[in-house]
């Protein structure tokens, strides 16, 4: 983790303007091309879920400003980021978990498999969660796939605001080969443009799964 110096950051009047806000966040609701991702996924005998979110935490993890946050009501790169997913356990409740980075799609799903089957058998409370609920570097997804979605809103402690990016993901389109997806960011750290980059950054991240997955496919058949 590294503090951004405010005295050479473009940024910095906006940062400090947003820190006066009761609510610095702006949320944003959009769908992504996933291109070929589904076909290519379920040929590959590939969670869906997992390719996509493969993706964003490559793309997060390539946006500088996706790594942005906020300690000691100052700005810092945290460098690398985390992602704390929820998913549905048997009795339909949910639970967080905390996924591992991986720099290919096989890494990704085979250090997440058990940590899901893990997670997924323990309480929402579990002392797992509870040991990094609270660390700057996380980013928050939820999956919603039971319907499209046009507005989130999250709920909300009273507490400190970490900056910490929520992203979550709706029904897919399957005859359009769209995903519905709301993030939502502190306006002190990011701004509009910023998260035209970072949805482009996961488009190309998506494309360049499906060249991986079909080539594999091929290769395999």
């Amino acid at each position: 983790m590294k503090t951004i110096d405010l005295s050479k950051w473009e940024r910095a009047e906006h940062f400090k303007f947003y820190q006066h806000f009761e609510d610095p966040n702006f949320n944003l609701v959009t769908s992504v091309d996933t291109h070929t991702l589904y076909a290519n996924a379920k040929a590959a005998n590939i969670s869906f879920t997992d390719c996509y979110l493969y993706c964003l935490s490559q793309a997060l993890q390539s946006c500088d400003f996706m790594r942005f946050r906020i300690v000691d009501q100052l700005p810092v790169d945290v460098e690398k980021v985390a992602i704390s997913s929820t998913f549905l356990a048997e009795d339909k409740t949910f639970r967080f978990i905390l996924l591992e980075n991986a720099d290919s799609i096989d890494e990704f799903v085979a250090k997440n498999k058990l940590k899901k089957q893990r997670g997924l058998s323990k309480s929402l409370l579990s002392d797992d969660f509870l040991s990094y609920s609270g660390d700057a570097n996380l980013v928050f997804v939820s999956i919603l796939p039971w319907f499209d979605i046009s507005g989130f809103k999250h709920a909300r402690h009273k507490g400190d605001n970490l900056g910490i990016p929520k992203v979550v993901f709706g029904k897919f389109n399957i005859e359009e080969n769209r995903l519905p997806v709301s993030i939502e960011v502190h306006h002190g750290l990011v701004d509009g443009y910023h998260l035209s980059l970072f949805l482009n950054e996961f488009s190309l991240k998506i494309i360049a799964l499906c060249g991986y997955l079909l080539s594999k496919n091929n290769f395999q058949s």
